[in-house]
């Protein structure tokens, strides 16, 4: 299956695209670090409060926004599947953009 829909390919040609998408959360306060390689990326908040509170805080609010993050405390991975599209990543990070926003 894979060798039929190339996902490895697929990945690997929006692995660029969504690095830079991600960069640009660094414009956010809650964000302090982003780091990736290919189409995973972890991101880290800035504490606010008790650690890891931002983090919970983010993780409940991206999930009712239709997003789900891995947090362990603080720290986030962001990982999109290896069918997706610029468009979805394109939606992922405009709702990572309005909700870290007001975290």
């Amino acid at each position: 299956i894979y060798e039929k829909e190339k996902l490895f390919e697929r990945a690997a040609d929006l692995a660029d695209y969504f690095r830079d998408s991600v960069m640009e959360l660094r414009e956010l306060d809650a964000v302090t670090d982003i780091r990736g390689y290919g189409l995973i990326a972890g991101f880290d908040l800035a504490v606010k409060g008790a650690p890891g509170a931002r983090g919970f805080a983010a993780q409940k609010r991206l999930f009712e926004a239709g997003l789900h993050i891995k947090f362990t405390g603080d720290a986030g991975i962001i990982a999109p599947p290896l069918v997706s599209e610029k468009k979805h990543i394109d939606e992922m990070c405009g709702i990572f953009k309005e909700i870290l926003r007001d975290i």
